[in-house]
């Protein structure tokens, strides 16, 4: 039981980031990135390019590719979000899906359809406490989330940036208006955005192999986890990513493996039924 709550909550981590990811840039611009998958795919393969295929010491490669994910970021950002800035959302929105099929299909050319392993940032022999084993890279993963975390709200609250970041998201005209750089701030939003998402990349790819495909499945559920916590709220999204990862672990366990994608739209249907705005979301107003 003990050992199925670590791997779950492991699991449910690389979730939330995802989830941090994509609210990153939702509550700049008000658009969910459907490629947030693909953008992690990428980050996984980038590190394995670096670590594996070049042989860089895992620091650098880690650096490298969050330099990297940085610039396809803000690169992302101007073929997709600038051209249809102002229209319909639903625009960008099937827009970023397609570009996340054309990203998949650039993996698949450059670095083929076997599916590759990335080293683990991190060594030593694993924690042992009451029959419970929590590996050197689960350990990471908690840190990295709490750390991320802390440092995003922190971003968002505190500081300057985080503060032109929200004026943005509430209304961009207005906010160019009053001398906001609303460019600068929504390409730094990318750009961080696609970053939470490699780094996700790089954490998964340890436990899961990396392959093409693989982003598909990881951005749907970043998707439903800042469903179920309140999107735009993100405590809610580390909440709701450890919950899910609980839930698919215990359900594979005791239920069934073949239903483990599954499980993450029934819990989202059902939470919303409960909860329309998500476990943990505010109450919001439109003037008309």
């Amino acid at each position: 039981m003990g050992q199925l709550v670590v791997n779950g909550l492991a699991l449910g981590s690389i979730y939330a980031l995802v989830a941090l990811g994509l609210l990153l840039i939702f509550n700049t611009v008000q658009i969910v990135n459907f490629a947030q998958g693909q953008l992690l795919m990428l980050g996984a393969f980038i590190g394995i390019s670096g670590a594996v295929t070049h042989e860089l010491p895992m620091a650098l490669a880690w650096a490298s590719t969050m330099l990297a994910m940085a610039l396809i970021g803000i690169v992302f950002m101007v073929l997709v979000y600038f051209p249809l800035r102002g229209r319909p959302p639903f625009l960008v929105i099937l827009t970023t899906i397609a570009m996340g099929i054309v990203l998949e299909n650039i993996a698949l050319i450059v670095w083929g359809p076997l599916p590759v392993s990335l080293p683990s940032p991190v060594r030593g022999p694993p924690l042992r406490f009451a029959g419970v084993v929590i590996s050197m890279h689960q350990l990471f993963i908690f840190c990295t989330l709490a750390v991320i975390l802390l440092l995003q709200y922190l971003m968002l609250t505190r500081t300057r940036f985080g503060i032109l970041m929200q004026a943005t998201a509430q209304d961009l005209h207005t906010a160019r208006l009053v001398g906001i750089p609303v460019n600068r701030t929504i390409a730094v939003a990318f750009a961080f955005g696609a970053i939470l998402s490699g780094i996700a990349g790089l954490l998964v790819a340890p436990i899961f192999l990396a392959e093409p495909t693989m982003g598909g499945s990881l951005g749907l559920k970043g998707f439903v986890v800042s469903v179920i916590g309140g999107f735009g709220n993100l405590p809610g999204a580390v909440i709701g990513g450890l919950f899910l990862g609980l839930i698919e672990t215990f359900g594979a366990r005791y239920i069934s493996s073949n239903f483990r994608d599954a499980y993450a739209f029934i819990v989202m249907i059902a939470v919303l039924v409960a909860w329309p705005r998500g476990l943990f979301g505010e109450k919001s107003s439109e003037k008309v």
